[in-house]
C-alpha cells in the first residue's frame, strides 16, 4: 500500500467494538475543516465476526478503500488513533443521539481541526442513483444528436463512476457507406491518447529500478543524438514524457514517410530546436518515438511487445492493437471520414504509423479503454493485483510543465492547465481533470478523467479532428458529478454555426501572390531530387501536365504561384505546400526550401546529383586525357572507388563532386566546376570548365 505525500491524513486504520445500542453501519461523508478549505472523506462502515470494519477514501488525494484500525467506541464516543500516519495522528469524537451525524476532532503535528462527517441516508443514495440514471438518459440522448449535428458517421461512449460502469456504447455507423453501427466493441484509432500507455510503460520499468526518470537518457541509448549538444546529454525520460526537448513538432519528417523507427531515431539530429531544453512547453511526437526507443533499449523487447505485456494483459485489454494492419484485419474496426464543408462525409484511407507507434498507434474499443481508465483510477490496481504502484500513478500525473493556455474568453471555468507524463492536467470548474485526446487521419478520441470523483470517461470517433470528444465530455462531466451546467454547444459552436449559414460561397484565403511573373527557368530544369539530411527527399517530376512533387505518402500537381516559388495542396489535409526553389551564381536551380513547422526557418532541401553521376559504368566513358584548348595542356580524369579525380600537370590532384546533368564540381574550390559534354550515343566529346572568370573548354583526345 502506498502512502502519498499528502497535506494531511496518509494511512488510516481502525477496528471498532461494537455499540449495541446504535448500528453505526453505512456511508459516512464529511470534511476535515482545513485552513482556507474543506478536506472532502468519506468513511464505510461495516460488522464483520462481531467488529466493527471500515474503510477510507479521500478523493482529492486519491485515497481509495483505504482500511481503517485502533477504534474505540464508548456509548456515542469514538477515538482511534494512526500510527501508519506521521507525527500522531489521531481523532476524537462522537456521534449524535440519532447516530446520524459523527463530529470530532482530528488531530496531526500538535494541530487540531474539526471533522464532521454525516451517514448518507437510503433515501439519499434512491435520489442519488435516480440523478444518475437521469444523467446517462440525457447523455445518451446528447450523444446521439451531436454525433449527428456535427456529422459525426460513428462515436463510442463509456463511462465509469465509483469503480462501475455507467454506460458503455456505440452511436452512429462504423462503416457508413454500408451502414455498419459502432458499438462499444467497435475499434477506432485512439491517436495520441497512446502517449499515456508509452509514459505507463516507462513507469513499469521505473518500477523495476531499470529506469531513473532524472537520469540522462544518453546512458541507456549511448547513440541518442540531437542537434543541441545540451539537449543530447541531459535529455531525461520527464523531458521525453513532458514536451519541454525544445524541439517543435517536425511531424512532416515522419508523417506518411517509409522511414522505419530506426532511421527517424537516427535523423533527430537533424532536425533543429527552436527553443532550449526544458524552457518551453512544445507539443513532440518525435520524442514519443524515442521513449518507445528507450522502453526498447531497457527491455530488451519491441514497444509493442512491452505495452502488450505489462498493461493490455494484465488489464484484458484483448481487443486493442498497436497497428492499422491489426485493425485492417478486425471484424469490427470503424473507418476514418473527414468531413467536407459540414456537407458530405469522405472516406480516408488509414494512416500506417508504426514507426512511430509510441506517439500515437493504438486502436481500441470503449470496453477496453474504460479498463484503462478504471486501473488509473484503482491507483494502478487490475484484477486485484497491483500492477503499477500508486507512487508512479501519482509521478505521471503530477504537473510538469506549466502551458501556454489557460482558460479563454470562451471557457473561463477550464484553469490552470499543465503537462505531466503523457497526460494533460488542468482545473475544470475546480476539479482537477487528467486527460489526453487523440487525432489521426479519419479519427478523434479522448480518455478524460476527475480522480477526486472516481469518475472517468472515453469518447471515440472516426471523424477526422472532430470536436465532438471534448464538448460531450464537458457536458458528461457536468451531469454527472452534478456541476452547474453550461450550454457549451452554444458556447463553442452557435456563433460558428451562424456565421457559416450566413456566408455564402467564399473563398478560402489563399498565400500572398505577386501577378504577372513567371518562372527563371524552363519547367524541366526544375525536375530533380531534393534532399534534407532530416526529412529525407522531395521529388519534382516533369511531364506534359507540368510538374509534380512527390513526398513521402504524398504526390501532388504543382501550380506556379510566382517567380520561382510553387504551390501545392492537399484536400484531405486542407494544407497548402509552398516551395520556393533558388538559383545560384551560374544560373542553376541548386535547391528548394519550404516551411515543414511554422515554429522553425524554412527548411533546405539540396538538390541532389543524378544518380548517374555515381554509377561507375557511365563515369568510366567520362575518363581519359583532354587538351585545353588554350595553351594545348594536357589534362586527365581519372576513375578510382566511384569517384572522378583531374589531374592538371603543375597543380594538386581535384576530386569532382556530382551536381547536376553531367556537372560535377571541384571540391574545395568555390564557383568551379566541370561540365561534360556527350553525343547522341552518351559518347564524351569534351568538358567545360566552369570559373568565376570564364569558360574554359577541353577536347577529348
Amino acid at each position: 500500500m502506498r502512502i502519498a505525500s499528502l497535506p494531511l491524513i496518509f494511512s488510516l486504520f481502525f477496528a471498532l467494538p461494537i455499540f449495541a445500542q446504535t448500528d453505526y453501519s453505512g456511508n459516512w461523508k464529511g470534511v476535515i475543516e482545513l485552513p482556507g478549505m474543506n478536506l472532502e472523506i468519506a468513511i464505510d462502515l461495516k460488522k464483520e465476526g462481531g467488529q466493527w470494519v471500515g474503510d477510507l477514501d479521500i478523493p482529492v488525494q486519491q485515497v481509495k478503500d483505504m482500511a481503517l484500525a485502533d477504534l474505540k467506541i464508548e456509548g456515542r464516543n469514538m477515538s482511534f488513533k494512526l500510527p501508519e500516519v506521521p507525527s500522531n495522528a489521531s481523532f476524537s469524537g462522537s456521534f449524535d443521539e440519532k447516530g446520524e451525524r459523527l463530529e470530532g476532532t482530528f488531530t496531526q503535528s500538535g494541530m487540531s481541526f474539526p471533522m464532521k462527517l454525516a451517514r448518507a441516508s437510503a433515501a439519499e443514495k434512491a435520489v442519488e442513483e435516480k440523478r444518475l440514471q437521469d444523467a446517462i438518459a440525457t447523455l445518451r440522448h446528447l450523444a446521439d444528436s451531436l454525433r449527428e449535428k456535427r456529422m459525426v458517421p460513428g462515436l463510442g461512449f463509456g463511462m465509469v463512476k465509483d469503480g462501475k460502469v455507467l454506460l458503455a456504447e456505440g452511436y452512429g455507423y462504423r462503416d457508413l457507406e454500408k451502414k455498419l453501427p459502432a458499438t462499444a466493441n467497435t475499434q477506432f484509432a485512439i491517436g495520441s491518447s497512446t502517449k499515456a500507455f508509452t509514459a505507463a510503460g516507462l513507469a513499469v520499468l521505473a518500477d523495476k529500478g531499470q529506469l531513473e526518470w532524472e537520469k540522462p537518457i544518453i546512458h541507456y541509448l549511448p547513440d541518442f543524438k540531437l542537434h543541441d549538444e545540451l539537449a543530447t546529454r541531459e535529455m531525461s525520460a520527464v523531458d521525453l514524457l513532458s514536451h519541454r526537448s525544445g524541439l517543435p513538432r517536425h511531424d512532416f519528417m515522419w508523417y506518411g514517410s517509409a522511414f522505419s523507427r530506426k532511421e527517424i531515431y537516427d535523423r533527430l539530429r537533424h532536425l533543429p530546436p527552436n527553443k532550449s531544453l526544458r524552457t518551453t512547453w512544445q507539443y513532440n511526437n518525435l520524442m514519443f518515438m524515442a521513449a518507445g526507443v528507450l522502453t526498447e533499449r531497457i527491455s530488451g523487447s519491441t514497444w509493442e511487445q512491452f505495452v502488450s505485456t505489462h498493461i493490455f494483459q494484465p488489464l484484458g485489454m484483448s481487443n486493442s492493437n498497436f497497428s492499422v494492419k491489426d485493425m485492417t484485419a478486425s471484424k469490427d474496426a470503424a473507418l476514418g471520414y473527414r468531413t467536407k464543408a459540414r456537407k458530405e462525409n469522405i472516406r480516408m484511407d488509414y494512416r500506417n504509423i508504426d514507426a512511430v507507434g509510441p506517439a500515437g498507434s493504438i486502436n481500441s474499443s470503449v470496453n477496453d479503454m474504460l479498463k484503462w481508465v478504471q486501473f488509473h483510477l484503482d491507483e494502478g490496481k487490475a484484477g486485484g493485483k497491483q500492477v503499477l504502484s500508486a507512487a508512479e500513478i501519482a509521478r505521471l500525473r503530477l504537473p510538469v510543465m506549466l502551458m501556454n493556455e489557460s482558460g479563454t474568453e470562451k471557457t473561463p471555468e477550464i484553469t490552470d492547465y499543465t503537462y505531466g507524463l503523457g497526460w494533460f492536467i488542468y482545473r475544470y470548474k475546480g476539479l482537477r481533470v487528467v486527460e489526453h485526446g487523440g487525432n489521426i487521419d479519419g479519427f478523434s478520441a479522448l480518455v478524460f478523467m476527475v480522480p477526486e470523483k472516481e469518475f472517468g470517461l472515453v469518447i471515440l470517433t472516426n471523424q477526422n479532428a472532430s470536436g465532438a470528444p471534448t464538448l460531450l465530455a464537458r457536458y458528461a462531466t457536468d451531469l454527472v458529478l452534478g456541476l452547474a451546467p453550461t450550454d457549451w454547444y452554444a458556447r463553442i459552436y452557435a456563433e460558428g454555426d451562424k456565421q457559416e449559414a450566413e456566408k455564402k460561397d467564399d473563398k478560402k484565403p489563399e498565400p500572398k501572390r505577386v501577378a504577372g511573373t513567371q518562372p527563371s527557368h524552363s519547367l524541366s530544369e526544375y525536375a530533380g531530387e531534393y534532399e534534407h539530411a532530416g526529412y529525407g527527399i522531395i521529388e519534382v517530376k516533369h511531364d506534359e501536365k507540368g510538374l509534380r512533387m512527390k513526398f513521402n505518402s504524398f504526390s501532388l500537381a504543382l501550380e506556379h504561384w510566382h517567380y520561382d516559388v510553387f504551390s501545392a495542396k492537399d484536400e484531405d489535409l486542407e494544407m497548402t505546400v509552398m516551395l520556393n526553389f533558388q538559383t545560384d551564381q551560374n544560373g542553376n536551380i541548386y535547391q528548394l526550401t519550404t516551411s515543414t513547422d511554422p515554429l522553425v526557418d524554412d527548411m533546405a532541401f539540396k538538390k541532389t546529383p543524378p544518380r548517374r553521376l555515381s554509377d561507375p559504368v557511365f563515369l568510366q566513358r567520362l575518363t581519359g586525357k583532354y587538351i585545353l584548348e588554350e595553351g594545348d595542356t594536357p589534362i586527365t580524369f581519372e576513375l578510382r572507388n566511384k569517384t572522378l579525380y583531374l589531374k592538371i600537370p603543375g597543380q594538386q590532384e581535384y576530386t569532382l563532386e556530382p551536381f547536376q546533368g553531367t556537372e560535377f564540381k571541384l571540391k574545395g574550390l568555390n564557383g568551379y566546376s566541370v561540365v561534360f559534354e556527350l553525343d547522341g550515343k552518351d559518347n564524351t566529346t569534351s568538358a567545360s570548365f566552369v570559373q568565376p572568370n570564364g569558360v574554359f573548354k577541353a577536347r577529348r583526345e
